[in-house]
Formats: structure tokens, C-alpha cells, sequence
């Protein structure tokens, strides 16, 4: 994965664009710890009296910075709720050292990738217009692996999930099937046949943290995604909740990784009315 959702849902339809109509007071910015690190933030949250439900928007990969998510969070502050956006360690004017993610790293990184978010959902929890119950995690691509690890060490529990174009393969997999797949012309079903046979390090496997958590978990998924593998993703998630796990997905046919083209708001709408 080489582009993270937040930015790329900027070109996400007309619903996905409708941040010049939001009405939200100033964001005002800072820094909230995670032990020596100091991650600097945007806070975002409805015009009128609060607290409001509130939301910790975490990263896709690479060098993201809190205002590529700004076009998510201005949907999310649209629909009632307050926003924190953050740079992600290391990235703007946030401390420690930014690293990129590949096998051999990944469940290092991903842990101290979650313990940024979970600071967040402290530091939110803690505002006095945030109701601390209702606190929610989004975010996309590399973020859907980081995003359950958050979501079982934060205190309080997030009040749900919200995952654009996350996997739920390993990373390993993910990366040997991007390696044939994404910004290649080689059919898709040559990758997937590719995949089957893939025996290489895995690196970070997020199937026995979601067979471990109850938070209520939506995935936003296009299925023509070149970047994971969607079909392997689905086909996970399924078995998931037939597990019993309280996870759903919504499908885009004919739509990529970066969801362009797909009306994503409705079902995420209805999503966050079950949630409440």
C-alpha cells in the first residue's frame, strides 16, 4: 500500500467533497503525549452545544499528515460528530521516528502505531464536548490493520469501527499479491492464482485480534481493489461473522482501492444510527 485512504477520499463522489458545506467552529490545534512522543492534532467538532459522539481517525501508509484526513473528518463533523486528526508519528510537526512497515516489522510497528491511536482516544475521551461512550475509530488502507489492535488496548472500549479499503489478510499476503496486482497490468485472476501459492513471511496476521474483539465493525470495500486482496478479505470477514463476530462489510462493484466513483456515505450513515 503505497497511498493512505484519507487522502485519496477527497475524490470519493459529491457527498465525499461536501466540505465546503460543513458547518463546524474552529479547529484548534496541539499536542497530546504517548509517552516521550508529542503527536500533534486537529480537533474538529460541530457548531452548538455539546459533547458530542466523537471520532479518532488513524492513517493509511506513508508520510501522512493531519490535514490529508481532512476531507473524512469534515463528513464525519457533517453528520454530529467531533473529529481529532493527527500527524502520524514522526510526520509533520509530530515527534518520534517515522518508519515505513514491511514483514519483518510489522507487528512492532503496529502496536506502537495503535498505542498512537489510543492516546488519541484518551486525549478525546478526556474533552469536555466529547461524550466519552460514544467514541468511534476510522480510517483506511494500512489503518485496517492498526485500527482492532487500537480498538483492544483503548480504555474506554471504542464505540465501533469504521474500515475504508482495510485488509484482514497478513501483511505478507498483501504485499506478494500488490507485488502482481496493484499499478500492473497482469489479470487479477493471475494474481490471485499467484497468492495461492504464497509461502513467504506473513509478518502481522489481524485474524486473531478481530476473533478477539466485540466492536461492532464496518468495512468499506471496492471490489476491482488491486492494492489487498479483496476477495481473500471478504471471504475472511465472512467467516467472521459467521462466527458471530459483529462486523459487516458493503461492497462497491467495479470500484478500486481508493474508492473512488462509490456513494460511500449512505450505508456508513446507516451504520452509525445501529450504533448509537
Amino acid at each position: 500500500m503505497t497511498r493512505g485512504v484519507c487522502s485519496l477520499l477527497a475524490l470519493t463522489t459529491a457527498a465525499g467533497l461536501a466540505a465546503c458545506g460543513v458547518r463546524a467552529e474552529s479547529s484548534p490545534t496541539g499536542f497530546f503525549g504517548n509517552g516521550d512522543v508529542r503527536l500533534n492534532y486537529t480537533f474538529t467538532k460541530p457548531a452548538g452545544q455539546g459533547p458530542f459522539p466523537g471520532i479518532v481517525i488513524g492513517h493509511g501508509s506513508g508520510r501522512v499528515d493531519k490535514d490529508q484526513c481532512a476531507p473524512l473528518s469534515s463528513n464525519f463533523v457533517r453528520r454530529g460528530y467531533a473529529t481529532l486528526c493527527y500527524d502520524k508519528r514522526g510526520v509533520g510537526q509530530s515527534t518520534g521516528t517515522y518508519s515505513d512497515v514491511g514483514t519483518r516489522n510489522s507487528e512492532r510497528m503496529f502496536a506502537l502505531l495503535a498505542s498512537d491511536m489510543v492516546a488519541a482516544v484518551r486525549f478525546l475521551a478526556a474533552h469536555p464536548d466529547v461524550d466519552r461512550t460514544r467514541i468511534g475509530l476510522a480510517g483506511g488502507s494500512q489503518a485496517g490493520w492498526i485500527i482492532p489492535v487500537a480498538a483492544a488496548m483503548a480504555t474506554p472500549r471504542p464505540a465501533f469501527m469504521i474500515i475504508f479499503s482495510g485488509p484482514t489478510v497478513s501483511v505478507g499476503e498483501e504485499i506478494y499479491f500488490s507485488r502482481f496486482a496493484e499499478g500492473t497490468t497482469t489479470p487479477v485472476d493471475d494474481a490471485y492464482a499467484k497468492l495461492v501459492k504464497f509461502s513467504g513471511p506473513r509478518g502481522f496476521d489481524p485474524l486473531p485480534t478481530l476473533r478477539a474483539l466485540d466492536v461492532p465493525g464496518l468495512w468499506v470495500l471496492g471490489l476491482e481493489d488491486r492494492s489487498i486482496p479483496i476477495r481473500d478479505t471478504i471471504r475472511l470477514l465472512d467467516r467472521l461473522i459467521e462466527e458471530g463476530k459483529p462486523y459487516e462489510h458493503v461492497d462497491f462493484p467495479g470500484v478500486p482501492h481508493s474508492l473512488v466513483g462509490a456513494d460511500i456515505w449512505p450505508p456508513i450513515d446507516e451504520f452509525l444510527r445501529e450504533s448509537r
